[in-house]
């Protein structure tokens, strides 16, 4: 399988490419580099500045410098050690008074992380989010939230990272901002292939890494309950998977099901499907180093 990461990690990196592009926020969401923008940040009824910049300590580095400065005060500073920035936003997201700083950013190897900063008592101070991290024990807090912003409305923002689940693919979580100050999960516990399935086309299908092809006949959970079977040389893409029990896919004929997967701790990576090892059942399998 090894053989395929060189490949596979390109195939991440334009799709991640991609998903940068292809994120579009309201207008008034935006900060700009290299502008300063009045923000109130803290609720009190005053503006502070807010700017941010990409500096370029050396040929190979790129160092992101998020400024914050107060009306008559010093100015407050945030460097997370990113090497690509996809874009810094500004909302309300809990409704009250006070803007939160959203920030996305790429740790140059297509491991997206977001910060949301919070000004209190003078401090520029993180929230934690809930553990999203491509490991399927996800538990605990940290003090970003992982993939990249997609979506923000309300007291809701979108995050897509990669994920490996039968395959490295990007998958959504939605987070909410709750009272506590802590961003916990507020979707349907399930991590969601950031695609747009409807426009795959059969160059996507002829693609070794994009999809899992069946080497033996594979048995599943059809959209009505009833167990079925998909034949050998049948190729199916994961749309949705929970990472402990189930992964959804839908097939290049449009057949959409359910597998039994769960994790294969005997290996230490991987799933197994059916109680068996994922190799068994598919030609190869897509996986990002």
């Amino acid at each position: 399988m090894k053989k395929w990461m060189a490949v596979l990690l390109a195939a991440a990196m334009l799709c991640g490419a991609a998903l940068a592009e292809a994120a579009e926020f309201p207008q008034d969401m935006v900060i700009p580099e290299g502008t300063q923008t009045q923000l109130d940040l803290d609720g009190d009824g005053k503006a502070e500045t807010v700017s941010w910049e990409t500096l370029q300590p050396d040929e190979y580095t790129d160092q992101f410098v998020l400024t914050v400065t107060p009306e008559g005060g010093e100015a407050l500073t945030f460097e997370p050690e990113y090497f690509y920035i996809t874009g810094v936003y500004a909302a309300d997201l809990d409704g009250d008074g006070a803007t939160e700083l959203l920030m996305s950013g790429d740790e140059a190897s297509d491991d997206y992380l977001t910060y949301c900063l919070r000004l209190r008592g003078g401090k520029l101070e993180p929230a934690l989010f809930a553990d999203a991290f491509r490991s399927t024990d996800n538990s605990g807090y940290y003090k970003y939230g992982y993939g990249m912003i997609t979506g923000i409305e309300d007291n809701r923002v979108t995050l897509s990272g990669s994920q490996d689940v039968l395959g490295t693919w990007f998958a959504t979580r939605v987070y909410a901002l709750e009272d506590n100050g802590l961003f916990e999960f507020a979707d349907e516990g399930e991590w969601v292939r950031d695609m747009d399935i409807s426009e795959l086309d059969d160059e996507f299908w002829d693609e070794a890494y994009a999809c899992l092809t069946v080497k033996k006949a594979l048995t599943y959970t059809a959209a009505d309950g009833a167990e079925a079977e998909l034949p050998v040389g049948a190729k199916l893409l994961v749309t949705a998977s929970d990472k402990q029990t189930y992964a959804r896919f839908i097939t290049r004929d449009g057949v959409t099901g359910t597998l039994d997967i769960c994790p294969d701790f005997d290996r230490g990576w991987g799933m197994l499907v059916n109680d068996e090892p994922e190799d068994d059942w598919f030609e190869m399998i897509p996986y990002a180093d």
